[in-house]
């Protein structure tokens, strides 16, 4: 049972051969897309249309509705199962939390960014803070957009408010007792047990994806953390902590959100901009992306949906199994970002290949 770190991605891709399908099991093996891997940059195709994402999303409504009848399940616990069954806006997010389909509106990010980096402040020119909302962590804008990739590159100034951090802690529950069952008996056969036993439901594990977002901006060392005055809601605590903090002569803080009201209510208070981050809201049928990307595509998935199949088109019919949460993950694979890997058969070259790279990495990061 090999574990593996999102980052580490590429060393699995290098052993999945020129094409593969990935396939979700939570939704009855409902076909994503397809991936090309025979270049330098990986090509994803055929990706599930929104229509035919919606006539899956309701084939398994109807089979859940069944056998819940059949089996004789409370409604309450049925409809809390139901709630675990992603729509496809988290596909669509996934995506664009990986990197593959990027802000429509990127280049008014980047001119944002090329105003902080000429800005002088011997000169007379102010400093710049980035700050974040809620959903532009969710969409690790930090670390698609702005965080340095060298040592050369800029650095920016970020801000982040507690109101923020807050939003982001878990608060529905895990899955346990009843509702574990109910899903188990509504999925016969996927092992739902080994899968989301004393793991977060859905809603949370959204939240912790952006959670580990928070952390790397934290960790980044150019981070502020400013406190929320009292406030109506949420949106306006995030906000008041902001504008409070652009009050000081000299400053610039740059709001990032996907939320027009966010952005709206951020106008007209002294030295804080709102910046409207756009995304579009159906995936195109095809994209091409860094192998990182499709990589980061993957793990954001295997959380979302439990786990996701890797079908490979080898003599031997190998089938790769990517579990974003599973039975024993605790905290340090969630700091560390991991999933775990099982075959299909077992023993096959490609996994030998891949757990002695992953020994290989093993022993160079912890000597």
């Amino acid at each position: 049972m090999p574990l593996i770190n999102a980052s580490q991605m590429t060393l699995l891709l290098n052993q999945l051969g020129d094409e593969a399908v990935v396939r979700a099991p939570l939704l009855d093996n409902a076909e994503f897309f397809r991936l090309d891997l025979r270049q330098r940059d990986a090509k994803i195709e055929q990706i599930i249309s929104s229509r035919d994402y919606s006539d899956a999303f309701g084939r398994v409504l109807e089979r859940i509705d069944a056998l819940a009848t059949q089996k004789g399940l409370e409604p309450t616990i049925v409809k809390q199962v139901k709630g675990e069954l992603p729509d496809y806006n988290r596909l669509r997010d996934a995506f664009c939390q990986a990197g593959v389909e990027e802000p429509t509106n990127l280049q008014e990010i980047r001119s944002k960014l090329q105003e902080a980096r000429v800005s002088n402040p011997a000169r007379g020119g102010d400093v710049y803070y980035f700050a974040f909302d809620n959903n532009a962590l969710r969409n690790r804008l930090y670390s698609l957009y702005i965080r340095p990739c060298s040592p050369r590159d800029a650095h920016y100034n970020l801000l982040l408010a507690k109101q923020v951090r807050d939003e982001l802690d878990t608060r529905e529950g895990k899955i346990l007792y009843d509702f574990l069952n109910a899903f188990d008996t509504l999925y016969p056969g996927l092992g739902i047990l080994d899968i989301f036993q004393n793991q977060n439901r859905l809603s949370d594990r959204l939240r912790l994806l952006g959670l580990a977002e928070w952390n790397a901006v934290q960790q980044s060392g150019d981070a502020e953390v400013v406190d929320a005055p009292d406030a109506r809601d949420p949106d306006g605590k995030i906000i008041a902590a902001y504008a409070e903090f652009a009050q000081k002569p000299g400053r610039k803080v740059v709001a990032l959100s996907s939320d027009n009201e966010f952005i709206t209510r951020c106008s007209g208070r002294a030295n804080l901009i709102g910046q409207i981050v756009s995304y579009p809201k159906k995936l195109k049928g095809c994209y091409t992306a860094s192998w990182e990307a499709v990589g980061r595509l993957l793990y954001q998935l295997a959380v979302v949906y439990g786990r996701v199949d890797i079908e490979i088109k080898t003599a031997e019919g190998l089938q790769t199994h990517l579990y974003g949460v599973w039975r024993e993950k605790g905290a340090k694979e969630w700091e560390q970002e991991q999933l775990k890997v099982t075959f299909t058969p077992r023993e096959t070259p490609q996994e030998q290949a891949i757990r002695r790279s992953l020994d290989i990495l093993e022993k160079i990061w912890n000597p």
